[in-house]
């Protein structure tokens, strides 16, 4: 149906599959123009695509936009020109989604990765998911781990130090009648220390925020409000900067860093924590090849980043708290708090 121009005769002697041939010629072509996209997901697959790839789903606005209903897209597109929208309904049913083959109804997400996606990425998270859970310090035998040391070994060799962006931003969740001091905004004593997003339990690591609302949401935004530290650093430091614009089409660091192999919001319950396996791993490569802080998105704000200084003794005697406040949650985007960042 290449070059199709509207007429009256333009079906004349075609069969039901070269209708559909028609149709979902016109369909891609109409989805390419309006998304910029030449896949979608659907219904069926939708979610589980969001659990693989929670980073896309938070920080990806083209993806958070592009839902559509199919009725809506045949109102906005050209297929009217040529279908009526029972005859679009009863072609498209067989549609199959390019994602998951399934049938098609409802809405679709247009979407188109800006990486390439490693080969069998997906199959691997799952692996790696029951790796993480069933036997955790096996993680370097499955072959994508190695394909992500590797990598970060070799971008260690490209990477000099830099100091961190400030002011950087920690908190305490508030509990009432306690007299803080800046000895609490540093790391706590080893024995104090839990398993966390890119440690593990009794290592001493700082985490830091780069602004002041992605601290309080890091805290999971507690009712009872935090005590808000303003924290400078002055030490270079060697980081493995996984926002880095420079790193946007290394398959390997936008896969992990887009999938729920580091951007997974969930936990776990207690000491079960089976989504920290994959990141407290990267820390573990990360710092045996040289990095001393790793620089990373939020997983509870939308365009919010994060730092851990992976190296603490580094800059536990260097590390200077400036100030610190205590803050609510309808504080924390106040004047009063744009104020207190600047002074």
């Amino acid at each position: 149906m290449r070059g199709i121009k509207k007429m009256d005769n333009w079906r004349e002697g075609l069969t039901r599959d070269d209708l559909f041939d028609a149709l979902n010629e016109l369909f891609y072509r109409d989805l390419e123009s309006w998304f910029d996209s030449s896949i979608f997901y659907c219904d069926s697959c939708v979610e589980d695509f969001i659990k693989k790839w929670p980073g896309i789903y938070s920080w990806d606005e083209d993806f958070q936009r592009n839902s559509i209903q199919l009725d809506v897209f045949y109102e906005g597109s050209r297929l009217g020109e040529f279908f009526s929208k029972e005859e679009f309904i009863d072609l498209f049913k067989d549609i199959k989604c390019p994602n998951c083959g399934g049938r098609v109804s409802g809405n679709i997400w247009p979407y188109d990765m800006s990486f390439d996606v490693p080969d069998n990425f997906e199959e691997y998270i799952d692996e790696i998911a029951i790796l993480a859970d069933e036997t955790p310090f096996l993680l370097l035998s499955h072959p994508f781990a190695k394909e992500v040391y590797n990598e970060i070994k070799a971008l260690s060799k490209t990477i000099t130090t830099s100091k961190l962006s400030r002011p950087l931003f920690r908190a305490r969740v508030y509990k009432k009648g306690t007299i803080y001091n800046e000895g609490d905004f540093l790391s706590p004593n080893k024995k104090d220390i839990k398993e966390g997003r890119y440690n593990h339990a009794g290592r001493k690591v700082l985490y830091l925020a780069e602004d002041e609302p992605t601290c309080y949401f890091e805290m999971r935004a507690p009712k009872e409000g935090i005590m808000l530290a303003k924290v400078k650093i002055p030490e270079h430091l060697k980081i493995l900067d996984l926002l880095d614009k420079g790193l946007e089409g290394n398959s390997i660091i936008q896969a992990i860093k887009l999938s729920s192999l580091l951007s997974s919001p969930d936990e776990g319950e207690g000491w079960y924590k089976p989504h920290y396996v994959f990141t407290r791993f990267v820390a573990d490569v990360a710092k045996s090849v040289g990095f001393e802080a790793i620089r990373y998105p939020s997983v509870r704000l939308n365009q919010g980043n994060n730092t851990v200084v992976l190296d603490y003794e580094k800059i536990k005697d260097k590390t200077k708290i400036i100030d610190f406040i205590y803050v609510t949650e309808d504080k924390i985007n106040s004047n009063t708090i744009n104020l207190w960042r600047q002074n």
